[in-house]
């Protein structure tokens, strides 16, 4: 059987793409060559697209892996600030030289390090006759040492001076059944005990079990802990010291989880009858204004 624009096949059968054309014309009466030209063409543009909807979706997934932490919490400075404190996004840095030294006529430029500097967005901050240096990260005592070594490359005079963190502000995390969400200042030598003072639970917290979650990409670590036993008993071997970036998660009782599911349930009826007595307020004030209200007395 030949080919021929707009012939018919000559036996009845099922349309197979796989197949020769010769073959589909007699497997297929009802089907003209056009019609099967045509469907060769759905079906390469079909694979055409699948192709590039796969490729895409590969490429989305492969950048999404490069970005994604590979250590650590994901900030770029990191440490345990309750042993060293480190420069942290928050802080800023100060220096302290000595009075010879702001007083010696080339280097006047130098008490700019004297004031307070907050770390820029980038992690650095800027040095006199340097320039931008990287500070993230860095205890008071890598700071003194890598700024100085930068000011004495650059200069005649060696400079001797001692970096300060001021005002630094490091933070843990709280959720669940707590007064205070969200992030909240590290202090000095603090414990779980502290901490759930700081962030105060409400009273469907289930203290029977706290989690003090300390995040990491590869191995973080889950600490389940009976509040209310350390509290009750004064036994503080679970009175752990808390870190920058922990998670500190009170849960709920049983009878708890029920009562905030309602109350997620019964919002939104809440916030419509809240709307919907708003538009009867407006409604009845323009009644008001319009003299077309009506007055009820009671007696």
């Amino acid at each position: 059987m030949r080919w021929g624009i707009g012939q018919r096949c000559i036996a009845p059968g099922v349309l197979s793409s796989t197949m020769a054309p010769d073959a589909l014309c007699e497997a297929n009466p009802n089907v003209t060559t056009d019609e099967i030209k045509l469907l060769s063409l759905l079906r390469v543009l079909l694979l055409m697209a699948l192709g590039c909807l796969a490729a895409c979706g590969s490429f989305e997934e492969k950048r999404i892996r490069e970005l994604m932490v590979e250590k650590g919490f994901g900030s770029r400075a990191h440490g345990d600030a309750t042993r060293e404190n480190y420069v942290g996004g928050l802080d800023a840095v100060q220096f302290r030289l000595r009075p010879d030294v702001l007083l010696t006529p080339a280097l006047e430029r130098l008490v700019d390090l004297t004031v307070p500097q907050p770390v820029g967005i980038d992690g650095t901050i800027f040095v006199p006759f340097v320039g931008p240096m990287y500070v993230l990260g860095k205890t008071e005592a890598e700071l003194t040492t890598y700024v100085s070594a930068a000011l004495n490359s650059v200069l005649q005079d060696q400079i001797d001076l001692q970096a300060r963190i001021v005002s630094g502000q490091k933070f843990f995390y709280t959720f669940g059944e707590v007064g205070l969400k969200g992030r909240l200042p590290l202090e000095p030598d603090m414990t779980l005990v502290d901490a759930m003072y700081v962030a105060r639970w409400t009273n469907l917290a289930n203290l029977g079990r706290v989690y003090l979650i300390r995040p990491d990409a590869e191995n973080p670590l889950v600490i389940d802990v009976n509040f209310r036993e350390l509290m009750t008993s004064g036994w503080t071997t679970n009175n752990f010291q808390m870190r920058e970036r922990d998670f500190l998660y009170v849960p709920p009782t049983f009878l708890g989880l029920i009562a905030r599911l309602l109350q997620r349930i019964l919002e939104p009826v809440a916030l419509a009858v809240q709307t919907m007595l708003g538009a009867a307020d407006i409604a009845y004030a323009a009644d008001v204004l319009r003299g077309d209200a009506v007055y009820y007395y009671r007696f």
